[in-house]
């Protein structure tokens, strides 16, 4: 057979049933591609929730809680020393008590591993330097209370030093939540936390609408009915579909932004104002100034900075039902799709 009669064996334009069967696969491909599309965001971007919310954020906030602690430690222990109090309490239960809570965190920490290999380097150092700040403080009171003050207060200022000083226990505390912080910042920049791959989800649902619109109109004319009922109905599944995904997903995105922008910041501003007293305190008492009485490290204003945070976290989380609703509609509107395609071409074989 000649080229010529080949090409003009080939039929110029798809048969009816032809046509049918192409957007009943159309129909139904464009719905599993926009289910599996949907499922994927929908994963993605609780995962970097879930990781933000059990791992990241509590890691950070034990990273600051430990600062104020040791932060408060110091200023206990100068308290102590400048009072007198030391000849018979040594540093004092206050000085105890925010070790034991620094100890706590940094435990904490180490069981979250966040920060990854780097992290837990980086941790093990600073546990170190907590032992030695330790011995540091006990030796200045073995040698106070023996009636040595001046080697006493030295043997403090050096334990002040290992806290405050350039690399110091404290920086390197401070690096471990600044790391904490940027994996908190890349969870919350990453792919499936953002909007482009929502709009992406959403962008394949508008076509198959499209698909299924002109399904409908192209049937009316070619089988002259006015309405195609299964594909009526699927296409308002559809739209009811596409709105809940969107503002889930939008749901998602704001709680998260809220949590990351406004819930990390605000909780970090309480620790920080304890910092700085203490901090202030510390330094006046070292210098021999008088200092305000403090009654310590707030840990119930710590806990009550923590829970807003926490509360945006547990609501980003909340998909409002689309885990069990995307996998029931995505099915409803393939069905339905096929279901009216179908009988038009059961029609158009009788």
């Amino acid at each position: 057979m000649s080229v010529a009669l080949a090409a003009r064996a080939v039929p110029r334009k798809w048969s009816t049933p032809r046509w049918l069967w192409t957007v009943l696969a159309a129909a139904v491909g464009l719905t599993v591609l926009s289910w599996l599309a949907a499922t994927a965001v929908l994963v993605g971007s609780r995962s970097a929730v879930s990781s933000v919310k059990d791992d990241g954020a509590p890691a950070y906030v034990s990273a600051r809680t430990a600062h104020a602690a040791l932060s408060d430690a110091d200023r206990a222990a100068w308290q102590s020393f400048r009072s007198g109090a030391a000849r018979l309490i040594g540093p004092g239960q206050r000085f105890r008590d925010d070790l034991t809570t620094a100890g706590d965190n940094l435990a904490r920490l180490a069981e979250l591993d966040f920060g990854g290999a780097a992290g837990r380097d980086l941790l093990r150092a600073v546990n170190a330097q907590v032992v030695t700040y330790q011995g540091l403080v006990e030796q200045a009171d073995a040698t106070y209370r023996e009636g040595l003050e001046k080697l006493g207060y030295a043997y403090l200022g050096y334990a002040s030093d290992l806290l405050h000083g350039d690399g110091g226990l404290l920086s390197r505390i401070d690096e471990v939540a600044r790391r904490d912080l940027r994996g908190i910042d890349d969870r919350r920049d990453s792919a499936w936390a953002g909007g482009r791959l929502a709009v992406g989800t959403a962008a394949v649902g508008v076509v198959l609408l499209a698909v299924l619109g002109y399904a409908q109109v192209a049937m009316a004319r070619r089988f002259r009915r006015l309405i195609n009922l299964p594909l009526a109905a699927a296409s308002v599944l559809l739209v009811g579909l596409l709105v809940w995904t969107s503002m889930a997903f939008l749901h998602v995105d704001h709680a998260f932004a809220d949590a990351s922008d406004h819930g990390v910041p605000a909780f970090d501003r309480t620790l920080q104002a304890q910092i700085r007293d203490a901090d202030a305190g510390s330094g006046a008492l070292r210098a021999g100034r008088t200092a305000p009485q403090s009654g310590g490290l707030d840990i119930a204003a710590a806990d009550k900075a923590q829970r807003p945070l926490e509360a945006k976290l547990s609501d980003a989380t909340d998909t409002r039902g689309l885990d069990a609703g995307l996998p029931l509609l995505s099915l409803a509107v393939a069905g339905l799709s096929a279901l009216g395609l179908w009988i038009r071409l059961r029609e158009y074989r009788r």
